[in-house]
């Protein structure tokens, strides 16, 4: 399994879930495997500030996409295409 790729949870969306609550619930199935996860790739459907903050939370790795909201944001992803943004407020 070292330095390979794999889908670990998917999960069917019903009416009322929030990204936060889908969420919770994958970072919970990631922290009872028993091997190390490195980071989650996750979809822009989860950039928002409670995800965000359940990331931090829970010490994982993380890439999501970030949607182009306000001048801000636009001016910090002009200056290339690789970023790592360390403080943000949405």
């Amino acid at each position: 399994m070292n330095n390979k790729r794999y889908t670990l949870a998917v999960r069917r969306l019903t009416d009322g879930d929030t990204a936060s609550d889908v969420l919770t619930e994958f970072l919970g199935v990631l922290e009872n495997f028993e091997f190390d996860v490195k980071a989650a790739y996750l979809d822009s459907g989860f950039y928002d500030g409670k995800c965000l903050t359940l990331l931090q939370a829970h010490n994982f790795a993380y890439i999501v996409p970030v949607i182009k909201w306000g001048s801000k944001i636009k001016t910090e992803l002009s200056q290339g295409w690789s970023r790592e943004i360390v403080e943000w407020s949405l």
